[in-house]
């Protein structure tokens, strides 16, 4: 089971008695400017270090009980992440934090779930930044620039995560915003997979796609389709199908889960993708009540970071599973996932160059130059680090994808400590 892995390498002492009172001084001085943050003190866990010292550190604590909801059914491929990311943290607490589910967002609407985080409706929950551009701007920003990285399946997955965390890594922006919401942002952002258009019929070329009319999932993906021909419309994901079926829309902007889970593959089997280009991907977030966080003790905090490796494991299973099933999906109704002719690569990189200046220049940031130039970077600095970690299956197509998949979801752990050894370890409480 994930949630008895041991996760990252021991890396000394693995732990580090401190005073209650230094603990709490360390948390402030080192919270956001939007608000002071603070923890109920302790001791403090080293990264790496086995599940009996996080147990022992949380022996005394009192248990605590916290409301999360999950985006998905009970049990589901979607739904995975939350349900063993809780069993993993019950399980390192030695059974002091436990956790009280709701699920496919049966607490909070997508478009309500900060506000529940806020109000104390929920201890954690997923929030979508572009649901709620005006309340979270800065996160949007940075959802802006999602566009980067290869779009072929497992690539996307490693190198996506990383961009866009080491992003969050480079500014208190985000961080500070979601605070000043009255949330702790634990994880900046998770996706389920790259975005592309799903057509009710075939073509790759700006000629065969002008005219056609697309449900869109964000402002940038907006520009995305006007650039390509494209009529957007603000169809929600509940309603792709029947819009599909009924020929009010010919095309959705989906990732490969969206499009398996909807339903709509058979109505829509005509897929299309750049692999260096790829389309804005509105993402979700993990956040945590900032007044429940700071309520817990250091070692708990810590704990319920360290296992993000365990969601995010659960994430990357449930995409690829959900990849597996919208590739046979594609193949049975005679359809196809093909590339973009040069012409369309040509408009959708002038309709990013526009978005990368209006992000530069954006208030916001403290610095949208800053945030751009760390996007480019990351983007540059994981394309390298996914070829060298040996995680098989990086190069992998979508027409290979099947055979892959076959072989069981590679080990992970290189990919884990590589984030956790950058942006991840950066954002660890300390």
């Amino acid at each position: 089971m994930l949630a008895g892995l041991r996760r990252g390498r021991p890396r000394g002492t693995a732990l580090v008695a401190v005073l209650a009172s230094a603990s709490l001084a360390l948390a402030g001085c080192s919270g956001s400017s939007a608000t002071e943050e603070t923890n109920a003190g302790g001791v403090s866990i080293e990264y790496g270090a086995p599940k009996s010292a996080y147990v022992d550190a949380l022996a005394d604590m009192q248990p605590v009980t916290l409301a999360i909801q999950s985006t998905g059914p009970k049990g589901s491929a979607t739904g995975r992440r939350f349900e063993d990311y809780a069993a993993a943290v019950k399980e390192w607490s030695g059974g002091k934090i436990s956790f009280e589910f709701t699920y496919s967002n049966g607490m909070a609407a997508p478009d309500e779930v900060h506000l529940a985080l806020a109000d104390g409706r929920l201890d954690i929950g997923s929030v979508m930044p572009a649901l709620v551009p005006d309340d979270l701007p800065a996160a949007n920003a940075m959802g802006d620039l999602s566009h980067l990285g290869r779009q072929t399946p497992v690539d996307w997955m490693l190198q996506w995560h990383g961009i866009m965390l080491d992003m969050a890594a480079s500014t208190s922006d985000v961080d500070d915003e979601y605070e000043k919401h009255g949330m702790k942002l634990l994880l900046p952002a998770f996706g389920s997979g790259a975005y592309m258009p799903y057509c009710t019929d075939s073509g790759t070329s700006a000629k065969a796609l002008k005219g056609r009319g697309v449900a869109s999932q964000s402002k940038v993906q907006n520009a995305e389709a006007d650039a390509l021909g494209l009529t957007p419309s603000s169809i929600s994901y509940a309603e792709m199908f029947e819009g599909l079926e009924r020929g009010v829309i010919d095309c959705a902007f989906s990732t490969v889960t969206g499009a398996a889970l909807g339903g709509f593959i058979p109505a829509a089997p005509h897929v299309a993708f750049a692999e260096d280009e790829g389309f804005n991907s509105p993402a979700g977030t993990i956040a945590i009540s900032l007044a429940r966080w700071n309520e817990l003790p250091l070692a708990a905090q810590q704990l319920m970071f360290d296992r993000l490796d365990v969601l995010l494991q659960a994430n990357f299973e449930g995409a690829w599973e959900n990849t597996a099933a919208a590739v046979a999906a594609v193949q049975k109704a005679k359809g196809e996932i093909a590339p973009f002719d040069e012409d369309v690569v040509a408009e959708l990189t002038a309709v990013h160059d526009g978005v990368e200046k209006k992000v530069a220049a954006s208030e916001a940031v403290s610095d949208g130059q800053a945030l751009v130039d760390a996007a480019k970077k990351a983007e540059a600095d994981w394309a390298t680090r996914i070829d060298g970690l040996g995680i098989d299956g990086v190069g992998t197509s979508y027409d290979d994808f099947a055979d892959w998949y076959a072989k069981g979801v590679p080990d992970l752990q290189p990919y884990f400590d590589a984030l956790w050894d950058g942006a991840m370890g950066e954002r660890r409480p300390a």
